[in-house]
């Protein structure tokens, strides 16, 4: 098989996996202590809990001037974080960009040995001799790809990537690319599709493509409707259109983690949503591929939560957000979130390397999990002002 793009649930392989004992272990070997599972849905195609704003009971706090995080755990064991960056309230805040090829012992041959840094480890790096500091939030960035027949830990590049308003790693373009521009007046979120290199060195200061865009100007991009009962999932790729949101088999439609991003029209909000499932992406997709082929669900098989990429724009859709992407996420999703007055960093880990749904991380990144990273690590940091000479 060629390298193939990274999907850990392994679609080529999933209906040798849809098999009774396999869905009933990997549902109770990745259910994390303290989550009661719930029954799969009669329909497994009808909207997840939570996913309409606002969230009742959820907590709100404040991480920093112009940062909050609302949260709050569904009836089915998903946890929800929306982080709310207010540009307006905080102008310091910066958006950007860490790609592993920056700095690696080959730096932008778009081969990574991607797994050791993870989010953790790469903030740490940031706030410290990187000096991109201080870091307030950074979660895993957009799709990658890997080395499947040669050496899985060696990750590559699906699209274009800009970073400091240059474009890097000349590869094909897949559905959108989502970036930052800023300006005088602050930073302006943009969305183009497959756009040439000349347009994003032009539109963009830090970009990454191969995103789903699920709201653009305000206006619903198509998704791709619940595959038939008794159908088949599309051959990937899938061809996609400046109309529809680009779809993805199989990852669109299972209930998994999400890693999603939106702004307001005025430009001065952009939000994170972060969607943990508290069972594992693997056995969601055995769950799917069993509702899609209309067999009945195996007796004890059980959903522990997390969203389809539907419920993901039909959440950004009732918080009434100017534009939103779908990221990477599934296994590979991971955040950390700075909490205040110096009290460490929250840390949902990722499922690929640790089975805590959350983790408390002291100061020091004492009780970091190591492992399981991405290629790229999107970030909200304070730009401190330098000091006026005496």
């Amino acid at each position: 098989m060629t390298p193939n793009s990274r999907r850990r649930f392994l679609l080529f392989v999933l209906p040798t996996l849809a098999v009774v004992g396999l869905a009933s272990w990997a549902k109770t070997r990745f259910l994390s202590p303290g989550i009661s599972p719930v029954p799969l849905a009669s329909s497994y195609s009808s909207p997840s809990v939570g996913t309409s704003w606002p969230w009742p009971g959820a907590i709100t706090k404040t991480l920093a001037r112009g940062v909050t995080q609302t949260s709050k755990v569904t009836a089915d064991g998903t946890l929800l974080d929306l982080f709310d960056f207010d540009f307006g309230a905080n102008p310091n805040l910066r958006w950007e960009i860490f790609d592993q090829d920056e700095d690696d012992s080959k730096p932008f041959d778009n081969h990574v040995l991607y797994w050791d840094r993870n989010v953790a480890r790469a903030t740490k790096e940031l706030d410290g001799p990187k000096k991109r500091g201080p870091v307030l939030v950074a979660w895993n960035g957009a799709f990658f790809g890997y080395q499947k027949k040669t050496n899985e830990a060696d990750a590559f590049h699906v699209s274009p990537v800009v970073l400091r308003g240059k474009v890097y790693f000349n590869t094909a373009q897949h559905r959108w690319t989502f970036g930052v521009k800023n300006t005088p007046t602050g930073p302006v979120w943009k969305t183009f599709f497959k756009p040439s290199k000349a347009i994003m060195e032009r539109e963009f200061d830090y970009a990454a493509g191969s995103v789903q865009c699920l709201i653009k100007d305000g206006k619903i991009l198509t998704v791709e409707p619940f595959p038939p009962i008794g159908g088949t999932f599309k051959d990937q790729p899938v061809p996609s259109t400046a109309q529809d949101a680009g779809h993805i088999p199989y990852f669109d439609h299972m209930r998994t983690c999400r890693a999603s991003i939106a702004w307001s029209r005025d430009n001065k909000h952009l939000y994170f949503l972060a969607v943990k499932e508290p069972d594992d992406e693997g056995a969601s997709s055995v769950a799917l591929s069993f509702t899609v082929r209309g067999n009945p669900i195996p007796a004890g098989t059980t959903l522990g939560g997390g969203w389809t990429v539907p419920d993901v724009q039909r959440f950004w859709q009732s918080k009434g957000v100017w534009g939103a992407i779908n990221s990477d996420a599934g296994g590979v999703l991971q955040w950390v979130a700075r909490q205040p007055n110096g009290a460490g960093w929250d840390m949902v880990p990722p499922r690929l390397a640790n089975s805590a749904l959350r983790l408390k991380v002291k100061p020091n990144w004492d009780g970091a999990i190591a492992g399981g990273g991405a290629i790229m690590y999107f970030f909200v940091r304070e730009e401190i002002p330098a000091k006026a000479p005496h």
